[in-house]
């Protein structure tokens, strides 16, 4: 098919493809020009190659653009309106100056509390606790004033810690008596409003310790005594007393024990007693000079000193120069200090019931690089009931509790 045709200067040129169809559209008219329009009524019409109206896609077109422009009026109309809402509500262009910092807006007023941010808190420290006016504006400005520590109240709430708390307007001060491990609850009170807080008694042991590795707190009932933290030479507890319970040892001067360890000892046995288990105090207190003479019998027994010191204490760093400690025997394994003490039913019982009066396995199986001791199912250490709970249910050593964080 030939798709050129002649111009009127008598030039070809090329035609589409596209498909043109003649309709006739019905044009009702009268008068004169009724002819006339019913000529132009005649028109050519032009389709896509999906058969399609090129008349229909751009009334399609001018539907769309129609659209966008009615969805830009609403967006436009709303954020003016959201505008409109921020100033009247907010009111951005209003300006206070407090403390030298210009807010802008409605402001808001909070009160702040803030207490030591820890879990743990110290013996012999002083903690304070504070209450804050709080302004912020629409674009979180802050500007804080300290409330008077006068009309600031703190209240200690744990039953048996009151008394080991001394208490002056807005500080706390624990007393270096109450045991490691203890609980005290705090509430603090500004007009109306209180918040309460919680915290553990926990030292740091770096704190604790003086020039040559002397510990300074050795009257301390959670005091760390071990190869790296020493008892002086001259250290002696005052308030040594002999437990009312069966030795199976005849020498008097390694009898004694601290009073309060001492009746904790006795409430052990007792509690052992009713079990079905009798056990007996061997060595108790050792001075410095009586453990010199223990270590050199650990090392003419085991032949170098290096190996002793794992099985034994050198002078000042036994824990029995405290008067806490207590090595307990049975007749089941012929009286002696031997391991296989934690394989009877004694010895398990020991190991899962002291706690309940204050005691602790000093040197547990399987802690032997933490403790730098071998395995003593035999020694028990008093710390008092709180501490020793808080390491039995933990599976902790006293090391692993103070230093951990």
């Amino acid at each position: 098919m030939n798709n050129q045709i002649k111009n009127r200067d008598g030039s070809q040129r090329r035609v589409g493809t596209k498909k043109t169809v003649r309709r006739r559209k019905t044009v009702k008219a009268s008068g004169k020009n009724a002819d006339t329009k019913r000529g132009a009524a005649t028109t050519s019409v032009r389709y896509d190659e999906y058969g399609r109206p090129y008349r229909v896609r751009r009334v399609k077109k001018r539907k769309f653009r129609r659209r966008v422009k009615e969805v830009i009026i609403i967006v436009i109309a709303l954020l003016l309106a959201w505008g409109v809402f921020v100033v009247v509500h907010y009111k951005p262009f209003n300006t206070t100056t407090i403390n030298n910092v210009k807010l802008r807006g409605v402001l808001k007023e909070q009160i702040v509390f803030e207490g030591p941010d820890s879990e743990y808190i110290q013996t012999g420290k002083t903690y304070r606790f504070k209450v804050k006016d709080m302004v912020k504006d629409i674009f979180n400005t802050k500007v804080t004033e300290d409330i008077d520590a006068k009309s600031i109240k703190v209240k200690v709430t744990t039953n048996g810690v009151r008394d080991y708390v001394d208490i002056k307007n807005n500080t706390i001060k624990v007393s270096d008596s109450i045991l490691s491990g203890s609980r005290v609850d705090v509430i603090v009170s500004y007009n109306n409003l209180n918040k309460s807080y919680s915290y553990s008694i926990k030292d740091n042991l770096s704190e604790e310790i003086g020039k040559n590795m002397i510990i300074t707190n050795p009257n301390e009932y959670d005091a760390v005594v071990n190869k790296n933290r020493h008892l002086p030479s001259n250290y002696k507890p005052k308030d040594l007393v002999e437990a009312n319970v069966d030795y199976a040892q005849s020498n008097l001067a390694v009898r004694p024990l601290r009073k309060e360890a001492a009746k904790a000892l006795e409430a052990l046995f007792a509690d052992a007693k009713q079990a079905g288990y009798d056990f007996y105090a061997l060595s108790g207190f050792r001075s410095y000079k009586m453990q010199v003479d223990v270590y050199k019998d650990n090392i003419a027994q085991y032949g170098s000193e290096e190996k002793a010191n794992f099985y034994s204490a050198k002078a000042g760093e036994s824990e029995h120069q405290l008067g806490l400690s207590m090595d307990v025997t049975t007749k089941e394994v012929d009286f002696k200090l031997t391991e296989s003490l934690g394989n009877t039913d004694a010895g398990k019982w020991l190991e899962d019931n002291c706690y309940k009066n204050g005691f602790i396995i000093r040197f547990p199986k399987g802690k032997e690089k933490i403790t730098g001791y071998s395995y003593e199912p035999w020694h028990v250490r008093y710390v008092g009931k709180t501490l020793a709970k808080v390491l039995h249910d933990n599976k902790l050593t006293l090391e692993e509790y103070f230093e951990e964080k």
